[in-house]
């Protein structure tokens, strides 16, 4: 699917494939488990695998960094997207995250990238909501152009005050599954990632088929709108 068509169907489906997940073969099958039915992949900054993606399917293809530098060069391999997070691994160590942070790296990106790639910029779901909806003010402000906000602790009632305070689309990521996914779609976020859930549900077989019942809900709420 092309970047500029990855809006054209709404919502849609981004498959997680791990911002430290370099493993070439684990990388490829979630690649192949997601051709076809999901729109977008998301992974870490890895030339190979972009390359490889970009050859083999008809995925848009995110990749996800906190540095900038890095993300400006996956661009030259030819990444659709270039996404500032997650945040995980640095709520994992404890460290912290604010928006002036957030907002430095977004401006270097776009500094960087000058269009040649579209942008994403993640909210961190750790910050007060009144925090993230003036930070999405923000980066909307900076020329970003999708933003992604976490589900950190199954409580979504951050998405929607941010959706109301900008006008580019919304992505809605962390702790979802094909169980959870239909509470997640009431936020009525444009877009959902899904990771964890995906690449547990054991082979490619078994992990498209976890993706096409995802996709198949995310069908019946684009059917009624």
């Amino acid at each position: 699917m092309s970047t500029s068509s990855l809006f054209e169907r709404s919502p849609f489906l981004k498959v997680i494939a791990g911002i430290e997940n370099f493993d070439a073969e684990s990388i490829r099958a979630v690649a192949t488990a997601a051709d076809g039915v999901a729109d977008a992949i998301d992974l870490s900054a890895d030339e190979a695998a972009v390359r490889w993606v970009k050859a083999h399917t008809g995925l848009s293809v995110f990749v996800s960094s906190l540095d900038p530098a890095l993300l400006a060069q996956a661009v030259e391999w030819g990444t659709d997207w270039v996404e500032l997070g997650n945040f995980q691994p640095i709520y994992d160590r404890g460290a912290l995250i604010n928006p002036t942070m957030v907002m430095d790296w977004t401006r270097q990106l776009q500094l960087l990238v000058q269009g040649r790639a579209r942008i994403c910029v993640t909210i961190p779901g750790i910050l007060s909501v009144a925090e993230q909806v003036e930070l999405a003010r923000q980066i909307q402000a900076a020329g970003a152009d999708l933003i992604q906000v976490e589900n950190i602790s199954g409580d979504l009632s951050h998405v929607a005050p941010i959706q109301a305070a900008v006008e580019i689309p919304v992505m809605l990521s962390g702790r979802l599954t094909r169980d959870n996914l239909s509470t997640a779609l009431q936020t009525g976020a444009e877009g959902y990632g899904v990771g964890n859930a995906v690449r547990q549900a054991g082979d490619v077989d078994a992990m498209r088929a976890y993706i096409n019942t995802m996709q198949q809900q995310l069908g019946r709420v684009a059917a009624q709108a």
